[in-house]
């Protein structure tokens, strides 16, 4: 049984998935990497596990309806004011994890380190 096709949702949802939103869930994912993994990372070549867990993010944002917001996150109506963050999925968390991208068991610190080589 088919609900509806891949095409009936882009043409829906054309807006969710205009470049705009895929490089915000990018770069969220990216964010998450850290430093030490950043250079495994260019323009035209990408980890599939980051790949994938970046997607999954994209999907968690349209499936949840979370917004992006701006440095602020603050927002705004009339007398209403609320601070909102930008969630992860724990999905998409968790492929970067299993992959060996993310060190759950340490500091967060120690997901942005790099190796600094000193002495000889």
């Amino acid at each position: 049984m088919t609900f509806f096709t891949k095409e009936e949702f882009n043409q829906k949802y054309s807006q969710e998935v205009q470049d705009y939103q895929i490089e915000n869930a990018c770069e969220m994912i990216y964010s998450q990497v850290g430093l030490r993994y950043r250079g495994a990372i260019s323009s035209d070549k990408c980890p599939t596990a980051i790949k994938n867990a970046a997607m999954e993010q994209l999907r968690f944002m349209l499936e949840y309806d979370i917004p992006l917001l701006d440095n602020r996150g603050k927002i705004e109506a009339g007398a209403m004011k609320s601070d909102l963050k930008t969630d992860y999925s724990t999905l998409a968390l968790r492929m970067l994890a299993n992959a060996g991208y993310m060190y759950r068991g340490n500091p967060s610190s120690y997901n942005m380190g790099m190796n600094l080589p000193f002495g000889g």
